[in-house]
Formats: C-alpha cells, sequence, structure tokens
C-alpha cells in the first residue's frame, strides 16, 4: 500500500508540472525584433541618466514575433504571435531591430514600483471607455503616449522614492511637450487606479540582451 501511495504521489506530482510548466520548468521564447524596432509606434528622442550610465535614446514600444515558445501557451501573447509589443526593462544591455534573442519567460518579473505604474497608465487610457482594456499600456494611440510610457517604466525600476523625470537616481530630458503631458497624467494618477493586475505582466529576461516586459 505504502509502495502505491508513494507512486500515485510521484504519478500526481508529475502531472501537475505538467500543468504548472511555468512553474516547473523554464519557459522561454525566441523574439525576432521588428526592423525598425519600434514598427508601428514611433518614438521620441531624449537623454537619460540611470545609476552607473547615461545615454541619448529612442523612448518608445518595440514590436517583434515570437516562436519556439516552450512552457507556456501561445496565448499568453494577447495580441498574437505576429504581434509581440514590449517595452524594454533594462537599461545596461542593447537590442536593435531585426535581432533574434532567446529569452526566459519570468511571470512574476514585475517590481511592485512598475505595476502600481501601469496601473495609472491603465486607468488613464481606459477613462470613459465602455470596455476596459486590461494590456491598453501596450496600445500606445501615438509615439509621444508610448515615450512616455517608457519613460515611466524606467523610472519605476531605477528610481525608488517619487515620481520625478528630473531628480533622483532615474531622469530624463528633452521630452517632446506631448511626452510630457503624457507622462503628468499618468505621474498623477499613481495611486488613484491601483496595481495593474500582475498576471497581465510578464518579463523578458535575458543576461546577453536587453531584457523586456510584455
Amino acid at each position: 500500500m505504502g509502495c502505491l501511495m508513494n507512486t500515485f504521489q510521484h504519478t500526481f506530482a508529475v502531472l501537475s508540472c505538467a500543468l504548472a510548466t511555468s512553474v516547473c520548468s523554464a519557459a522561454s521564447v525566441r523574439i525576432t525584433f521588428d526592423n525598425p524596432i519600434y514598427n508601428g509606434s514611433g518614438f521620441d528622442n531624449v537623454s537619460i541618466n540611470y545609476p552607473g550610465g547615461s545615454s541619448d535614446v529612442a523612448a518608445s514600444r518595440f514590436q517583434g514575433t515570437a516562436s519556439n515558445i516552450v512552457g507556456v501557451p501561445s496565448s499568453i501573447f494577447v495580441d498574437g504571435v505576429n504581434d509581440v509589443y514590449m517595452y524594454c526593462y533594462d537599461l545596461y544591455h542593447g537590442v536593435s531591430g531585426g535581432q533574434v534573442v532567446n529569452y526566459t519567460i519570468n511571470l512574476a518579473g514585475a517590481l511592485s514600483r512598475t505595476l502600481d505604474f501601469l496601473g495609472a497608465v491603465n486607468g488613464v487610457m481606459n477613462l470613459g471607455k465602455a470596455i476596459a482594456d486590461p494590456y491598453a499600456w501596450l496600445h500606445p494611440v501615438d509615439a509621444n503616449q508610448g515615450a512616455a510610457i517608457q519613460l515611466g517604466i524606467w523610472e519605476s525600476k531605477y528610481d525608488n522614492s517619487g515620481w520625478n523625470l528630473g531628480t533622483g537616481s532615474f531622469k530624463a530630458a528633452g521630452l517632446e511637450t506631448a511626452t510630457n503631458t503624457y507622462w503628468n497624467s499618468f505621474k498623477n494618477a499613481i495611486g488613484t487606479y491601483g496595481d495593474i493586475d500582475a498576471k497581465s505582466v510578464m518579463t523578458l529576461d535575458s543576461t546577453s540582451a536587453q531584457s523586456m516586459i510584455a
């Protein structure tokens, strides 16, 4: 009986693992970035300072195609595998248009400050809509809105106090007027709408290329 019970428990554990592959084994995906990488969204050229570095960057939402998906259903990419929308979540590595990167999928990789910020973004973008889009933050209406979301994501990750692009560990300058307007609307809404549902966010992690939040 003990042997049968042990066999049953082992079999149950294997089945449970098979039903939760994202926990029991590393989920992964290959992303082929569009060229240009900000296809469909545009960008705003800004100057940024962050811990240990500074750079002139095109702040924007990125776009790519997913393949070689392991450990999660392809439906996790809510706009489809041919339209994977994402933002940079790592300023210490690079990525370029047309590049192919193998990523580990992390379903709990977003910081709480990032979830706070994205909750505000969703709240502002869904204001007045009959049906709210839980992924509104992935669907900016223009280049300036996408740039403001990207800057807020960096601010959420690299600065741990306040929400000011002019001071602190992360700073940004040279924003176009429309980008700054969007940023202020998002910043002022933080805490009003609550965090975004963590289930709506994942990070794509790499040690050799720029990690993403999607």
